[in-house]
């Protein structure tokens, strides 16, 4: 394969290729099962090369299969694999109305609830993981979407949504917006170095994400989440394909020397519905199409075969002009019938649903960014917080007899949609469960906990007992005194673009008498800041100390820039290849000093402050992230404290 030339497609180019491929396929039939998933595409494939080119034999075909199984799926109740073949039953009861095809797969519905009932949920998107790699999103997903659509019933598609996002809070990756394969890749680099992510695996999504947006009603809650990810799956890929047209089998080595014809098939699928409905730009996305559709065609044998498929597995492998499968076959006629209707809109099916004066969203959002402040019981007491830039947690009362105390931890979040609730349930579940399974079934699963990077972001700032970002405790004999885990806590305002809450604490002195902290914290929308105010109290009266504020240094490296007489203290550092900053604003009136604390990983800069005669101190502290895009540079970071309020 060389480097693929564009040039003017035509309708009957594209029909003739189609044809060959189609025609190849008939004449040398699956060995698989006509209800195995790999037949799924073909028959949705052939479907549609009738539709565009008006031949019948390709509609009988799909037909016979379907009497020779009685339209029924595959056998097993919960496999998403052995859901997929009903969509092209589902195809062909729309042309005639037989119930005959519609009636096994409204009772393998009936069959998966019974089976579920029960289960509980595994993400805040509430569904069961039913869908638990994502090549599942093809295979199921569509079937409820049109069943719901023939028969006017919610029920098909609600189950299929929840599970959809659910199979999304776990496997999708929001930083290279795209999916890994299922658990046991969160932690596989490619030979690259890359994180892995399987061009056909993604294929499948890309076509399970159309054929769900043919059929989801216009008002559905869940549209503009779907359009959104359509949005930048496909802005992702195109930016992916090699030079040749074809997509390489593991898709971030795109250099990688061999390509493959499924993933790169269904992408051009993609992108041609996209393209067709007004949803892509034609300036990037048709020359993409075009390139791909010719490496296609080259991926053609003289004999009509379909090489270059990869062959049935679980993760990015070879393929080569020999290696072909039924399901290269069928995604490659999804895409050419696509292709054929942006050419011939005279082919357009009106009965999918319409895209007229619909705008992509400029990303996909799972949740509608907001401040969140809540009260973690079931884990490990925390009280934790976030808005669109920044999260944070303290530790609580159940933390107490560790290292842990009043410092405040910080959590380090690429996307602006709120992420506490579903980090804290993946970590307490998934991680449980993979902790307490069996060591094969460790093997077979991996594990997601919030302290790796799958795309949202994750906790790598290292507190312990020191202030971590922008904590503080009382300064006495040139020492800061730890503090305990806050005691209680109180939640005055819980967004949406605004949080305010109290923690108290209560702080031995060495006299003997306890000096007591009562911390408001303010959280707003749009800040890389949060705003503190400490009041002290002993006996009941005002306390007037001084206190430190802190800022854990999480390497060697990390360089402190301190401005006494503006009262802005920043440290810049790199941790993991991104720059981290993280920085103190507070009353120039108020500082006293600064100093550093520690030695090894426990070093800390403080900023040593004085409360005023009421026992107050106000300050605002936080950090910027590399990798949440605002904050890039040591510079941005000054410049961002020098400009705060």
């Amino acid at each position: 394969m060389g480097t693929a030339a564009t040039a003017e497609l035509t309708t009957d180019g594209v029909l003739t290729d189609m044809k060959r491929a189609a025609d190849w396929q008939l004449e040398h039939p699956s060995d698989h099962p006509i209800t195995d998933w790999t037949q799924a595409p073909y028959f949705l494939g052939l479907l549609q090369l009738h539709q565009v080119s008006g031949e019948t034999k390709y509609l009988e075909a799909v037909k016979d299969f379907g009497q020779r199984v009685d339209y029924e799926p595959g056998k097993l109740v919960l496999h998403p694999d052995d859901h997929a073949v009903m969509q092209a039953w589902l195809g062909l009861y729309e042309m005639d109305r037989d119930l005959a095809k519609l009636k096994p797969t409204i009772q393998r519905f009936d069959q998966i609830k019974a089976k579920l009932l029960g289960k509980p949920a595994v993400s805040d998107s509430g569904g069961t993981f039913t869908f638990s790699w994502c090549d599942t999103l093809f295979m199921s997903p569509p079937v409820w979407a049109h069943l719901s659509e023939i028969t006017g019933d919610d029920r098909f598609l609600e189950w299929s949504d929840r599970e959809w996002w659910t199979c999304t809070d776990i496997l999708y990756d929001p930083q290279h917006c795209l999916y890994y394969r299922d658990r046991r890749f969160f932690d596989h680099r490619s030979e690259g170095g890359h994180k892995v992510f399987w061009s056909r695996g993604n294929g499948w999504v890309i076509g399970g994400l159309v054929h769900v947006l043919d059929y989801l009603p216009a008002d559905h809650p869940s549209r503009e989440k779907y359009l959104g990810l359509y949005h930048d799956m496909m802005h992702a890929l195109v930016k992916l394909q090699n030079k040749d047209g074809l997509w390489r089998t593991s898709l971030l080595d795109p250099d990688g020397k061999v390509g493959e014809a499924s993933g790169t098939a269904f992408f051009v699928y993609g992108m041609a519905w996209g393209l067709n409905r007004g949803l892509l730009e034609k300036d990037i996305f048709q020359p993409a199409l075009e390139k791909g559709w010719q490496a296609l065609e080259g991926c053609i044998q003289q004999d009509g075969m379909l090489g270059f498929v990869q062959r049935i597995g679980d993760r990015p492998d070879a393929a080569g002009p020999p290696s072909t499968e039924v399901y290269g076959t069928g995604a490659l006629l999804l895409a050419g019938s696509e292709i054929v209707r942006g050419l011939d809109p005279s082919k357009a099916r009106p009965d999918l649903a319409s895209f007229e004066g619909v705008k992509l969203p400029d990303r996909f959002l799972r949740e509608t960014p907001r401040v969140v402040v809540r009260y973690v019981p079931e884990r490990m007491d925390d009280f934790a917080f976030e808005n669109d830039k920044v999260a944070f947690r303290a530790y609580g009362p159940a933390l107490r007899s560790g290292p842990e105390d009043g410092g405040i931890d910080a959590w380090l979040k690429r996307v602006p949609y709120p992420v506490l609730d579903k980090w804290y349930l993946e970590d307490v579940t998934q991680l449980t469960e993979y902790q307490t399974a069996e060591a094969s079934k460790r093997a077979e699963w991996g594990a997601k906990t919030y302290h790796a990077d799958q795309g949202e972001g994750y906790d790598a700032y290292k507190v312990g007992d020191t202030r971590g970002c922008g904590g503080i405790a009382l300064w006495i004999d040139g020492k800061p005194a730890n503090l305990e885990t806050w005691a209680s806590f109180k939640i005055l305002e819980d967004g949406p673009d605004q949080g305010v809450f109290e923690l108290s604490y209560e702080n031995p002195l060495p006299d003997g008498r306890v000096a007591r902290e009562t911390k408001r914290v303010t959280i707003v929308m749009g800040r890389h800041l949060i705003d503190c105010v400490s009041s002290f109290t002993i006996d009941g009266r005002p306390g007037v100390f001084e206190v430190a504020i802190g800022l854990k240094h999480q390497t060697a490296e990390a360089d402190f820039i301190a401005s006494p007489a503006t009262g802005r203290f920043a440290l810049w550092e790199t941790l993991d290849d991104l720059g981290l900053g993280t920085g103190v604003v507070v009353d120039p009136a108020q500082v006293v000093t600064t100093t550093a604390q520690g030695a090894g990983e426990d070093v800390q800069s403080l900023v040593i402050a004085k409360t005023d005669d009421q026992g107050r101190i106000a300050w605002s502290t936080g950090f910027g992230w590399e990798g949440q895009g605002g904050i890039k540079t040591k510079q941005d970071w000054i410049d961002y404290l020098r400009d705060a309020r």
